[in-house]
C-alpha cells in the first residue's frame, strides 16, 4: 500500500490535540477520517486538506459509534490502518468531592467508548499490513496528581487494557501504541477545578490551579507534539509506548528512579497538602505519617 492508500481514524478533531493529529497525518498523505460530535467544527480542516473528511461521532452514544463503522467502511473499502483514539474529557476534582454521575459519564468517554471502538474497528484493522491502534493517554496513569483522582483513574484504565489488548491482538498483526502524554498546551482544563463550598480542600485551590494552568500554558505546542507522534508512526516502527509532552520524560525518570514512599512525600509537598492540618483541625486531619 502507498501512503495515499493509507486511513486513519482520529477522535476528537475539532481542537487541540486531535485537530493537530489530523492535519499531521494528513500533511504526510494518509486519508484522515475526523469525528467530531458536530461536524461543522471540522469545516477549517476540510476545507485546508483534500485529504481530511468529517464524520459525526457521539461518544457517549454506542449507536453513534455502531453507525460510524458503516461509513467508514464506505470511505475506506473495508481497511483501516489506524484508528487514534484521541477524544476525552476531564473532570477535576478531589477523590471524597466527586460527584458520581460526572465519574461514569468520564470513563464512559475515555474507557468504555475507546473499548467499543477498538471492538467495532478491529475486523478493518486486520485488512492492513500494518495495522495500529493508538491511544492518547497520560502520565497521569503513574504520577497521582491530585484534584483529578477520577481522571488519573480513567487514563490508568486505559492503560492497563491498552497493555492486555496489545498482547490480545499481537497475533492479528496489529500494534497497539500507547501515548504517555505531559503538558500540552490545550483546552482540556477549561471546565474548571470543581470543588462544593463545604471542601476540606478549597485553602489550597488556588496552589493546585496555578501548577495545572502553568504547567497547560507552558506545555508542548500541540502542533509539535502531533508531529512528533506522526512521525514516529508512519516513517519507522513505533514502539509499544510514546512519552511525549512537556515535561513526561522528567515525570518517567521521577516515576522510574524514586519509591514510592519518596515519590508520596514529593507531591505531598509539591501540592502543599500539609498545609490543610491547620485549616481541617487536628480531629479531622488527613494523616500522613506514614509516608
Amino acid at each position: 500500500m502507498t501512503d495515499r492508500d493509507s486511513f486513519a481514524l482520529i477522535t476528537g478533531c475539532s481542537s487541540g490535540i486531535g485537530k493537530e493529529l489530523a492535519i499531521a497525518f494528513a500533511s504526510r498523505g494518509v486519508t484522515v477520517l475526523a469525528t467530531a460530535r458536530r461536524t461543522e467544527s471540522l469545516n477549517e480542516l476540510t476545507s485546508k486538506h483534500s485529504n481530511i473528511r468529517a464524520l459525526a461521532l457521539e461518544l457517549s452514544d454506542p449507536e453513534s459509534i455502531t453507525r460510524l463503522k458503516d461509513v467508514v467502511v464506505k470511505e475506506t473499502g473495508g481497511h483501516l490502518d489506524y484508528l487514534v483514539n484521541n477524544a476525552g474529557t476531564h473532570y477535576a476534582g478531589m477523590a471524597m468531592d466527586l460527584e458520581m454521575d460526572e465519574v461514569v459519564a468520564l470513563f464512559q468517554v475515555n474507557v468504555f467508548a475507546v473499548m467499543r471502538l477498538c471492538q467495532i474497528f478491529l475486523s478493518l484493522l486486520r485488512q492492513s499490513p500494518r495495522g495500529h491502534i493508538v491511544q492518547i493517554g497520560s502520565v497521569t496513569r503513574n504520577i497521582p496528581v491530585v484534584w483529578q483522582s477520577a481522571y488519573n483513574a480513567s487514563k490508568a484504565a486505559l492503560s492497563q487494557y491498552s497493555r492486555t489488548l496489545r498482547l490480545e491482538v499481537k497475533p492479528l498483526g496489529i500494534e497497539v501504541i500507547e501515548i504517555v502524554t505531559g503538558f500540552v498546551q490545550s483546552n482540556i482544563l477549561h471546565h474548571g477545578l470543581y470543588a462544593p463550598e463545604d471542601s476540606i480542600y478549597l485553602p489550597i485551590k488556588g496552589t493546585i490551579e496555578k501548577i495545572k494552568y502553568q504547567g497547560n500554558a507552558k506545555g508542548m505546542q500541540a502542533n509539535v507534539y502531533a508531529a512528533s507522534i506522526v512521525d514516529k508512526l508512519v516513517r519507522r516502527r513505533a514502539g509499544p509506548e510514546i512519552w511525549e509532552g512537556g515535561r513526561a520524560q522528567m515525570l518517567r525518570l521521577i516515576f522510574m528512579l524514586l519509591p514510592l514512599r519518596l515519590l508520596n512525600v514529593f507531591l505531598y509537598r509539591e501540592f502543599k497538602l500539609g498545609s490543610l492540618k491547620q485549616s481541617i483541625g487536628r480531629g479531622r486531619e488527613m494523616v500522613y505519617e506514614g509516608f
